[in-house]
């Protein structure tokens, strides 16, 4: 039987057992099936007396899988604690009261790494000592590049799977937007566009338009980035190649100044994201001047700095104020 008891009562596979019809509840008593692919398991294994949750999503380098921590978290805790709201704390010394199989396909890297995901938060596992945890038992377990680096990622947000509040987070959204428009769903939710952009004193600066003054953005917004100043960097040069061969015809360095302001979306930006294009223009929202403009697969700024994605407004079109400085020009536009 290709069933592996990793720990307790969570026992993980490929899709094997399915295709010959095991009676996986009455040999090894596990009732909780959690599917990690795309494709259905016989409706067998989908009523009573098994309990079954998917996660439809394929093994790939786009595929967001830290979304479905939370929900794959609950169900694996409503089977094997009968809690699905148990603390990390408390499942430590709490006895599993059930069993659960987790599987993908091939059993080697979306099931893996929801698994080492809940060994993580549950159990206080580093990702290392999760994936040993899983590799001693099922030894050809290969969880891919961007399932790892989410993996590294959710360790270094203290094992937070809680939407909510990972949306906060700014290193976690641009994971997301990292991992390009093909997860568009998840970056157009009024909980991750910013509500609105306002002069308040936090922010440092704002974003004007050059020609009617509207407020565009303020530099909390700003997405930070070194220039790569280091003469064996490639990103510090731009190279030209001649037509229709990898003949080099020339070679620039890179601009001391960035001509771009790179910014996370913003609400303003909204109309023009939810079209899901790769790239487009954005306009000014008052008087519709082209102020900036957005590649979901990623731009070059003026310094050489390859931007993934690149949401920028272009320093040509906007001008940047001191927040202290505009509250006093308003204040005193104010008449007495």
């Amino acid at each position: 039987m290709a069933l592996f008891r990793v720990l307790g009562g969570i026992y993980l596979s490929s899709v094997e057992p399915f295709e010959t019809n095991e009676d996986i509840y009455a040999q090894d008593g596990i009732r909780g099936i959690l599917s990690v692919q795309k494709q259905p398991i016989p409706e067998l294994y989908r009523t009573d007396p098994y309990i079954h949750h998917q996660i439809p999503i394929d093994d790939d380098d786009i595929t967001n899988i830290i979304q479905h921590f939370h929900t794959a978290n609950s169900f694996i805790c409503s089977v094997i604690f009968n809690d699905s709201e148990i603390t990390p704390l408390a499942a430590k010394s709490t006895k599993h009261q059930s069993h659960i199989l987790i599987h993908c396909n091939a059993g080697c890297s979306r099931s893996v790494t929801i698994l080492a995901g809940f060994l993580m938060k549950y159990y206080q596992m580093t990702l290392n000592v999760a994936l040993y945890a899983i590799k001693r038992i099922k030894p050809d377990i290969n969880p891919s590049d961007n399932f790892l680096n989410q993996l590294r990622f959710f360790a270094s947000v203290d094992c937070e799977d809680n939407l909510s509040e990972l949306i906060k987070i700014s290193s976690y959204k641009q994971l997301v937007m990292e991992l390009g428009h093909h997860n568009f769903a998840a970056l157009v939710t009024d909980d991750y566009f910013y509500k609105d952009v306002r002069e308040n004193q936090d922010a440092g600066s704002v974003l004007r338009c050059k020609r009617c003054r509207c407020l565009l953005a303020n530099s909390s917004s700003f997405v930070p980035h070194e220039p790569p100043f280091e003469k064996n960097d490639k990103q510090a040069y731009f190279i030209k190649n001649a037509y229709k061969s990898h003949r080099i015809r020339d070679i620039q360095r890179g601009a001391n100044e960035c001509t771009h302001y790179f910014v996370e979306p913003l609400k303003w930006m909204q109309p023009e994201l939810s079209l899901s294009e790769l790239e487009g223009k954005f306009s000014c929202p008052r008087c519709k001047a082209k102020v900036g403009a957005y590649s979901w697969k990623g731009s070059r700024c003026s310094c050489g700095k390859w931007m993934v994605p690149a949401i920028h407004l272009q320093k040509a079109k906007v001008d940047e104020f001191k927040v202290k400085s505009v509250i006093l020009d308003n204040a005193r536009a104010i008449p007495n």
